[in-house]
């Protein structure tokens, strides 16, 4: 998820948090507990990200898609930054000579632990996908379920606009919460229903906060986040099994290894798919466009802005027949046996197989660029594809232990 949304999930947790933790055998002044958790949730639903920090500095491609998203989304690191904000906010109390309880100790170590977990569990429900159990388990796993830059959460944290205090804070809720409203109406990839939907969403919560309490206001904003979060995962599952079957009856000699499904923004009924598919030699990517619910909308309503730029790989029209559910894009066919070759010859081909999902290959000049479908926006090279020369000059060193999602089609 973008930090922005982590940001804001954060502080409403927090807002929640202070309001409904029980004050009892606690002797935290009712303003520093509430300071401390919106810190802690703000900070520690940011800091997984501090991978970004050296993957600036190390620089390169393959550093960013190999470390980012990496050892500090995992369960392991996410303790350990637990501990050191938890020290941190301990030695804050000592120094400002503030007392405080085994009962508010227990309460800033539950919340220093629950930041960082909420940005990996967030982090878990797109395609971008983490690996949360290394050292144990070193496989990517992908939630498939929510686009990467979500309005609805935006719009779940409007009673922060009343919660909030200071202007400074509040002006910046206010901003956040008419960047949600205005992007779903002006970017066209928001259906005018579904942006409708989220503008009441947006006046009701303003609304509940409003008139009800505030321990009530920031409840609901934390159950518009869970529902949220719980529509997209059921849609999600829905659309998999409609797609993988859809997928068996057009391609029937084709074997599906994979596929990778992502939501419009706002709107669970329309999903951007690539099918991962292998027959005999051929390995094909597969794009297309999924109506979940095709009497609301079918699939040629659904905005394919997204799959209609110019890529780098060469893509060529599918053919396939086009449904009310399914509408066929573009797709690109390689050699299995080419893929294989050459990561199996080329050092930076094999640690970009350690990141790339729908992974592609293609010749240029004497050499290869090899990349990953999911991002493939622009006609040229972007942040996840990667020019090979004919030789690696270095092979690159200190990768991580990350299993190639495409091991299956790579050792098959």
């Amino acid at each position: 998820m973008d930090n922005l949304t982590h940001t804001l999930i954060g502080a409403v947790v927090a807002e929640a948090a202070a309001r409904i933790i029980p004050v009892t055998r606690s002797v935290l002044p009712a303003s520093t507990r509430r300071n401390l958790y919106m810190t802690l949730m703000i900070v520690g639903s940011n800091l997984p990200d501090a991978d970004l920090v050296y993957t600036s500095f190390t620089g390169g491609t393959l550093s960013y898609l190999l470390d980012h998203r990496g050892h500090t989304h995992t369960l392991v690191i996410a303790i350990v930054l637990a501990a050191l904000m938890y020290f941190a906010s301990s030695a804050w109390l000592r120094w400002r000579h503030v007392p405080s309880t085994s009962t508010d100790r227990y309460w800033l170590a539950f919340i220093a632990v629950l930041a960082p977990l909420l940005h990996i569990g967030m982090d878990a429900t797109n395609e971008y996908g983490v690996h949360p159990f290394w050292p144990f388990n070193n496989a990517w796993f992908y939630g498939d379920a929510i686009f990467i830059v979500e309005p609805l959460f935006w719009v779940a944290a409007a009673p922060l606009l009343l919660l909030l205090r200071g202007w400074l804070t509040r002006g910046l809720m206010a901003i956040a919460l008419l960047l949600a409203v205005g992007l779903s109406f002006g970017t066209g990839l928001v259906p005018l229903s579904m942006a409708i939907c989220l503008a009441l969403l947006c006046a009701g919560l303003l609304l509940v906060a409003w008139r009800a309490s505030a321990r009530t206001a920031a409840v609901s904003a934390v159950v518009a986040c869970v529902v949220i979060v719980a529509m997209f995962l059921f849609t999600s599952r829905l659309a998999y099994r409609q797609v993988t079957a859809l997928a068996a009856a057009q391609f029937p000699d084709s074997i599906l290894v994979d596929e990778v499904l992502a939501p419009l923004p706002v709107n669970p009924l329309c999903w951007e798919v690539i099918l991962m598919q292998v027959n005999d030699d051929d390995y094909t990517l597969r794009q297309a466009m999924f109506a979940l619910a095709p009497g609301l909308f079918d699939a040629d309503r659904c905005s394919t802005f997204s799959l209609s730029g110019t890529t780098t790989v060469a893509l060529s029209p599918t053919t396939a027949p086009d449904t009310a559910k399914l509408q066929w894009q573009n797709e690109v066919t390689m050699s299995l046996t080419e893929l294989q070759a050459l990561v199996q010859n080329n050092c930076e081909a094999a640690a970009f197989t350690q990141f790339g999902r729908a992974l592609w290959i293609q010749r240029q000049g004497e050499g290869w660029i090899i990349g990953d479908l999911r991002y493939d926006r622009e006609p040229e090279l972007g942040f996840a594809e990667l020019a090979l020369p004919a030789t690696p000059t270095q092979c690159p060193s200190n990768l991580p232990p990350w299993i190639p999602p495409r091991i299956d089609v790579l050792e098959r």
